[in-house]
């Protein structure tokens, strides 16, 4: 599950994508504007015969617009018909773990068994799907009940946090919720932030989280929670905050390591070896994008998790806690991006004094040769006679006369502290 960034950028940011204009319009690509952002979106178009000749797994991403985008940089991975961009690696991957009441041992449940255990009391489920396929289309229609709409947003890649609160029926989940983790990812001379989307439906007794990329930290925060066995009455916001409240502390680290990164490309930035300072220049450049696109999504994130204390009476102190702490990496989001723009602003203005020092010195050997030429083309000249040129001594006092003019030029340009 991948946001926004890749889906709606210019299309000079689509890193890795190298696809001309007319293999896009063969593979079905259309670009429209979005809102006010006057940016490119990627909508897919298929009819139905090429639907009907696709594999079964690429007919239903086909028939959701699956898109399976990379955020801010394109993962590596297989290609998706349908999508025609690279995806993370692997087949679909759906796990169910439940712990009775009273203190009962967490297992694995299968999925068959998961519609007749949600409605027993005092027990808790947490539904993990990884890369969502037609499987787990299957479970959040058929045993969780889920309206259509809600399938979609969990299987489709969605650019910016959501929230929807469900009322379809006293059987239904609470709530809806897109939040996002943020990863730092090194490599081929380039440091780029990468958001994954991790979906949440939260019910009364029971957690189902929909994600297209790994994050471990979730998966074990989870796990420890439910071996606590302590688990009551809405069971469900607690295991969505313990996923809230991990996702939002691993955006700190992953800040403060890209501040660390943004400090040693600004090492690299020296005038004196271009190459290495412009292509640190266009990793900051890239950074400093990043970074207002992360800013933007906690942004938004920060207003969601508001919402959702607003609809969970209990845990609105813990879910403010998140949002303050979502609103700390605005902050440094903001920090590390002026230093940035710092960093770049510096370079330029040595970068300038560099080329001012640079035409300085040629100002210099120019006024010190100067003389030096006009005296020798003055006595290089094709005349018949030059005075002087019958003399034993004439080549020495042209040769003490040039000195003279340089010393005198030398002495002018130091009183002037041009040197």
């Amino acid at each position: 599950m991948t946001p926004f960034y890749e889906e709606h950028c210019p299309l000079s940011a689509l890193g890795g994508w190298k696809v001309n204009r007319s293999e896009r319009k063969r593979r079905g690509y259309q670009y429209v504007k979005q809102n006010s952002w006057s940016v490119p979106r990627i909508i897919t178009t298929f009819n139905l015969s090429t639907i009907a000749s696709m594999p079964a797994n690429n007919k239903h991403d086909a028939e959701f617009g699956q898109q399976h985008l990379g955020v801010w940089d394109p993962t590596g991975g297989e290609i998706r018909n349908g999508s025609g961009l690279p995806v993370e690696e692997g087949i679909e991957e759906i796990r169910v773990l439940g712990c009775g009441a009273q203190g009962g041992r967490v297992r694995e449940v299968l999925k068959e068994e998961l519609g007749s255990l949600l409605g027993e009391p005092g027990c808790t489920f947490w539904v993990d799907i990884l890369r969502p396929r037609a499987e787990a289309k299957a479970l959040l229609q058929e045993t969780l009940k889920l309206g259509p709409l809600t399938v979609e947003d969990c299987i489709a890649p969605l650019r910016m946090p959501k929230i929807d609160i469900l009322r379809e029926n006293e059987k239904a989940p609470n709530c809806f919720m897109a939040a996002f983790a943020l990863q730092l990812q090194k490599g081929n001379n380039e440091v780029r932030l990468r958001a994954v989307e991790v979906d949440l439906v939260i019910g009364p007794n029971y957690l189902v989280t929909v994600r297209d990329g790994h994050v471990p930290e979730v998966t074990q925060r989870l796990e420890r929670r439910l071996h606590k066995h302590d688990l009551l009455e809405g069971s469900g916001q607690i295991l969505a905050y313990e996923v809230l409240d991990t996702l939002i502390d691993g955006h700190l680290p992953v800040l403060a390591s890209t501040a660390t990164a943004a400090e040693e490309l600004e090492e690299s930035l020296d005038p004196r070896n271009e190459r290495v300072s412009l292509m640190a220049l266009e990793n900051l450049i890239a950074l400093k994008r990043d970074l207002s696109a992360f800013r933007r999504l906690a942004v938004a994130q920060q207003d969601a998790l508001r919402r959702l204390g607003r609809e969970y009476i209990e845990m609105r102190p813990y879910l403010s806690d998140v949002a303050d702490n979502q609103r700390e990496t605005v902050d440094m989001a903001d920090a590390t991006r002026d230093y940035v723009d710092g960093a770049v602003e510096a370079y330029q203005m040595r970068r300038d004094e560099w080329a001012g020092i640079g035409i300085r010195r040629l100002t210099v050997l120019a006024g010190v040769l100067g003389p030096l030429s006009v005296l020798a083309a003055w006595y290089g000249t094709n005349f018949s006679y030059i005075p002087g040129a019958d003399s034993p001594y004439a080549f020495y006092i042209f040769v003490g006369i040039q000195v003279l003019f340089v010393i005198l030029t030398l002495l002018y340009l130091r009183r002037r502290n041009w040197i």
